[in-house]
């Protein structure tokens, strides 16, 4: 899933997507629930991962890898 892809279904600009990504953007709890909605993953998972802070590495990216693999498995 592309950035624009998710941009365009939680009903929010791709770049404000890519500020959320890089930390550069604290998004509301609305814009949370949504993209944890649209990746259909705990919002847990997306924001509040210690792996994913540990390692410093993008959240987003993350997920959607998993949300991918698991997608290609069916």
């Amino acid at each position: 899933m592309t950035q624009q892809v998710l941009a365009d279904l939680i009903e929010i600009e791709r770049t404000s997507l890519s500020q959320i990504e890089t930390g550069a953007y604290n998004p509301s709890a609305d814009t949370m629930i949504k993209i944890s909605d649209a990746l259909k993953r705990p919002l847990g998972d997306i924001f509040f991962n210690p792996d994913v802070l540990k390692f410093e590495t993008n959240a987003f990216l993350v997920i959607q890898d998993q949300y991918e693999n698991t997608s290609m498995r069916r």
